[in-house]
């Protein structure tokens, strides 16, 4: 089969050096990654679309291969002589187009896992997302356990599901493990929207923000994917998350805080935005419109949709403890943004 056990029991860092390819290594997830891998003495190879890609990569001490989701048969003999693929690639897109995001992320994630098969790899890591499992109803106190929702509310999630899906029912030599993030922040992150939103005006509380909501610290997400990379079994799924039970004004309030940015003050009933959401989202898919709904029902489960996931199994499983806290991540935050400030 694939790879052992080499973890010891208790330890929090794989047995190395290994040789482990990373797909969006120049993204948030793969920066924090690759520089971690490559500092705990890993041989650290990554995909790379441009010239530039390839300057950051080397740069943080990983070798570059050229190539994108949409030519993988040209560079998936890359993938020979490497003990991990970690799979972080994929487009972010709400409102994209189904067809193109199925195959971007769904079709290409089953080409990578089967060249995986053919070059010998012994694991795949495969980063999902909590969409998979949102479709309107709380999802507060669940675990992997909880079944599919017939449909996500948003195409993205919708095409992580398939991934998921596709992905498992595949036949495979390589072991496969999926993670499953929540929102996921950090010094550094894709939180420029939020931030945006809340400047200009636009971001409102639904219900005052009473919602439990679920996060990740970037470097708790990159532990367990390092974890991973040794622990658990094929076909196994994993939650991850900060393990902090936060409400959604809670830990968007101390965010905000933390770049220096006030806190919104508006509120909508979530009685008034629901059919709103269901009502944009029908008018665009009649009109055919390809811009992003200005409101949707995954932009509105994002600050308003009860989330509390229970990670025991990754905990267990994984032997996963998030080594960052909400407040620790915070605090980074707001260094990080007074020394910019100064500097500026």
């Amino acid at each position: 089969m694939a790879t052992e056990q080499k973890t010891p029991a208790g330890t929090n860092a794989p047995a190395g050096p290994e040789r482990i390819f990373v797909t969006g290594g120049t993204g948030f997830v793969g920066r924090h990654l690759i520089r971690d891998l490559v500092a705990k003495g890993h041989e650290v190879t990554a995909l790379s679309r441009s010239a530039e890609g390839d300057r950051l990569l080397k740069a943080m001490g990983a070798r570059p291969v050229r190539g994108s989701l949409d030519d993988i048969a040209n560079w998936s003999h890359a993938l020979s002589g490497m003990d991990a693929v970690v799979h972080l690639a994929a487009p972010i897109s709400v409102w994209g187009d189904a067809r193109e995001l199925t195959r971007q992320i769904a079709d290409a994630s089953v080409e990578i896992l089967r060249a995986c098969n053919r070059q010998g790899v012994g694991r795949m890591i495969y980063l999902s997302s909590e969409s998979v499992l949102q479709d309107g109803p709380s999802l507060d106190g669940i675990d992997e356990s909880h079944p599919y929702p017939d449909r996500p509310n948003s195409r993205y999630g919708a095409a992580k599901k398939a991934a998921e899906l596709a992905l498992l029912a595949e036949p495979r030599t390589t072991e496969l493990i999926i993670l499953r993030p929540p929102f996921i922040w950090g010094d550094g992150g894709q939180i420029g929207d939020v931030l945006d939103a809340v400047k200009s005006g636009k971001f409102v509380w639904v219900d005052q923000g009473r919602a439990p909501m679920e996060m990740v610290h970037v470097e708790n997400l990159v532990h367990a994917i390092e974890l991973a990379l040794t622990r658990g079994h094929d076909g196994d799924i994993f939650i991850i998350t900060d393990d902090a039970e936060l409400s959604v004004r809670e830990f968007f309030t101390a965010l905000f805080n933390a770049f220096g940015v006030a806190p919104p003050r508006k509120n909508m009933p979530g009685w008034l935005v629901r059919p709103l959401a269901r009502i944009t989202e029908t008018v665009w898919r009649l009109l055919r419109l390809k811009s992003t709904p200005p409101l949707s029902r995954f932009q509105l489960d994002f600050v308003a949709l009860p989330r509390r996931y229970d990670i025991s199994r990754a905990k267990r499983e994984l032997g996963y403890a998030p080594p960052v806290s909400v407040e620790q991540g915070m605090d980074r935050i707001r260094r990080i943004h007074a020394r910019e400030n100064n500097s500026a």
